[in-house]
């Protein structure tokens, strides 16, 4: 069977090294995933900061999107509006869709390269909002859940970057 659908152009579903890591990283940090108030209004809110500074940063999460793979992007935008439809009550998704976002995210990330990836995180980086927002999310949640998730997150990166 795997014959057939190669020729008819289907790939064969196999898990990689980005797939893995989502699996160890959403298992690890799916604890922490439900402790967060998502009907809270704080997700609501836009940090306060410079037009012009956020707007730098868009436009490289813009040319960041731009240059992921279209087949990842597409697999991206399919697993968010499969995971939206299993949210429950706390607007929380599955393990399983959960698991399938963080991978999807894996790709799509790694599609766009290092180059573009730190463009991102460094346009980011300049409005310190650890200093801020990080302390006040931790008093609303375990924190030893946060810390295995934020363990988790870097060895996740890590297979990422590796997969650049």
């Amino acid at each position: 069977a795997g014959g057939v659908l190669s020729m008819m152009g289907a790939q064969a579903a196999h898990a990689d090294k980005i797939d893995d890591a989502a699996k160890k990283l959403s298992e690890a940090s799916y604890p922490f995933l439900k402790e967060i108030d998502w009907t809270s209004d704080v997700f609501a809110k836009v940090p306060t900061q410079n037009p012009a500074a956020v707007m730098k940063a868009i436009d490289k999460m813009i040319v960041m999107g731009s240059a992921m793979d279209g087949a990842a992007l597409k697999a991206g935008g399919e697993a968010h509006h499969k995971a939206i439809g299993s949210m429950d009550g706390s607007l929380v998704t599955s393990l399983a869709d959960y698991t399938a976002i963080n991978a999807a995210i894996g790709h799509m990330v790694a599609s766009a390269g290092q180059a573009k990836t730190m463009d991102v995180y460094n346009s980011i980086a300049k409005f310190n909002l650890g200093k801020d927002i990080g302390p006040y999310m931790m008093s609303k949640v375990n924190a030893a859940d946060a810390k295995a998730a934020y363990v988790a997150f870097l060895e996740f990166k890590n297979a990422v970057k590796a997969s650049m």
